[in-house]
């Protein structure tokens, strides 16, 4: 099929339309072609029998036709992550080769097992399986623990049907060690294909159109290869599910040719919900699958179970789900602790609020009591902040709140608290003496932005009042500050101790009683 190359530039003069969407216009028209060959392709495998020439056309048509497809997706489409399509490109190019050895095994009549052909079909797995991990988690697997555990859950409870329906029927204490060795290797490779399924629905990546496609395709794959190893071990094979493997391949093309294939592979823009009830539902299938399986096991074997198999898949399971359950205290604790961050945070300027500065006056107070040291509480209020938000605007006052609370943070020592109090308003706990207060207090002023000023009140526990007596005298001095002209800072003085001020600057600092 000859397929038009997309222009770009001044070769296609559409004036007000955009070339992005002409070119997924003609991608998507691409994919319906694709679609409706495939249908037909499928529907020929099934009609037609077995060894007729329609038959041997499908077989080496098919492959090709899917390869053409994840190429071309790859060029047209241009995924974020190559990679993992790549690795999809080169297994079915491993698939087809091993149809055509197959073919030519068929062709003389004879076919060996295990043959060249059964390593082409088994190194597909390893392919198949690290190009959907590497489409779903990149190669950061770490962002999501707990899908993978919760995959880990469910494929070890399916593993143990592996085992009671297929393994132990195929390992038969006759058979050659290669061939044992390939037939036991079928069955794991599916459950790792199952695994890989499961893996992309407990994934956050996106659900586009090309997106179930490749579900569909493994979906079909791993129960059309599980149907095949079931016929195989009871001897009824005649090739009646290769319409299945060339449905499962056309689709597989089908995902890398439609457009949304290049957003599989980022993540969901919608929140996280957490532990969903689907997410319970499928933890809980898991745990519940091996003793499901025991029973179903004992009443067809006539109470003759398996019962190391099944206690060691149980064991596995229940190790996996505790591993499940600590990961999900430390998330609840890792978002209570950030709860009560924010909670003591102030959303504007990230400093400490007025809840984390009434609980911490409380507390540094009683340290204070016991140990007999001094402590300074501070108000500031920045100067014609109205005035400013009116000029300048509410985002450049809100810009002004930052940068000055940042600014005095850090003329701050490292035991000193600054805290959003209100609005314009900062409040400070200083663990020095006044006269030390007033030196911070002149750091702070130096380094106010924009060219603004602040009023101040400055008041020291005299050791017996509370922490509403002790602000309240800064704050008194905040408005004696700004009632005598604004830009400079007052001290708020106590009617019976009024003598903890004689040291003072040298007495420059006004003093409110």
């Amino acid at each position: 099929m000859f397929v038009p190359p997309l222009r770009t530039g001044s070769q296609f003069p559409l004036p007000g339309v955009d070339r992005s969407i002409v070119a997924s216009s003609v991608i998507r028209r691409l994919w319906i072609w694709y679609g409706a060959v495939s249908v037909v392709l499928t529907l020929v495998r099934a009609i037609v029998p077995e060894q007729s020439p329609a038959a041997t056309f499908v077989t080496f048509c098919y492959p090709v036709l899917t390869i053409a497809a994840i190429g071309l997706g790859i060029r047209l489409n241009r995924p974020a992550r190559v990679l993992p399509w790549a690795l999809l490109l080169i297994m079915t190019v491993a698939g087809g080769a091993g149809n055509v050895v197959m073919s030519v095994y068929l062709f003389h009549g004879r076919v060996p097992f295990p043959s060249p052909a059964d390593a082409l079909w088994l190194a597909c797995y390893p392919l198949l399986l690290a190009g959907l991990m590497l489409l779903v988690d990149g190669l950061s697997w770490r962002r999501d623990r707990a899908g993978i555990l919760d995959t880990l859950m469910v494929t070890g409870g399916l593993g143990l049907g592996v085992w009671l329906l297929f393994l132990r029927e195929l390992i038969a204490p006759a058979m050659p060690l290669d061939a044992r060795l390939v037939a036991v290797a079928y069955p794991l490779a599916d459950l790792l294909l199952l695994a890989g399924v499961i893996r992309m629905f407990t994934s956050s990546a996106r659900r586009g159109p090309a997106f179930w496609q490749l579900v569909a395709s493994l979906g079909i794959q791993g129960l059309a290869h599980v149907g095949w190893i079931w016929q195989l071990s009871h001897g009824t094979n005649h090739n009646e599910l290769a319409p299945a493997f060339v449905a499962s391949a056309l689709l597989l093309g089908g995902a890398a040719l439609h457009p949304s294939m290049a957003k599989i592979g980022s993540e969901d823009i919608r929140p996280s919900a957490g532990v969903t009830p689907h997410r319970v539902l499928l933890i809980s299938s898991a745990c519940l699958l091996a003793p499901i399986q025991l029973i179903i096991n004992g009443v067809l074997a006539d109470g003759h179970v398996d019962w190391l198999a099944a206690s060691i898949c149980s064991i596995a399971v229940f190790l996996l789900l505790i591993v499940r359950i600590l990961g999900l205290m430390r998330t609840v604790q890792d978002q209570a602790d950030k709860l009560e961050s924010i909670a003591y945070l102030d959303g504007l300027t990230g400093i400490p609020n007025r809840r984390a500065w009434d609980t911490e006056l409380e507390r540094r107070l009683a340290i204070t009591r016991r140990s007999g040291q001094t402590l300074v509480v501070g108000l500031i209020d920045l100067d014609h902040f109205k005035r400013y938000n009116d000029l300048f605007g509410h985002p450049a006052g809100d810009e002004l709140l930052r940068t000055a609370s940042s600014a005095w943070q850090q003329q701050l020592r490292a035991g000193d608290l600054i805290a959003r109090y209100g609005g314009e308003e900062f409040g400070l706990i200083l663990h020095c003496r006044l006269k030390d207060a007033a030196i911070v207090m002149d750091r702070l002023r130096e380094v106010t932005p924009a060219g603004q000023t602040f009023s101040a009140g400055l008041a020291q526990w005299t050791g017996g009042e509370s922490a509403e007596q002790l602000t309240a005298r800064a704050d008194a001095a905040l408005y004696g500050a700004k009632r005598d002209g604004r830009d400079q800072f007052f001290v708020g003085g106590h009617p019976s101790r009024t003598d903890l001020q004689a040291d003072f600057v040298g007495g420059t600092r006004p003093v409110a009683q």
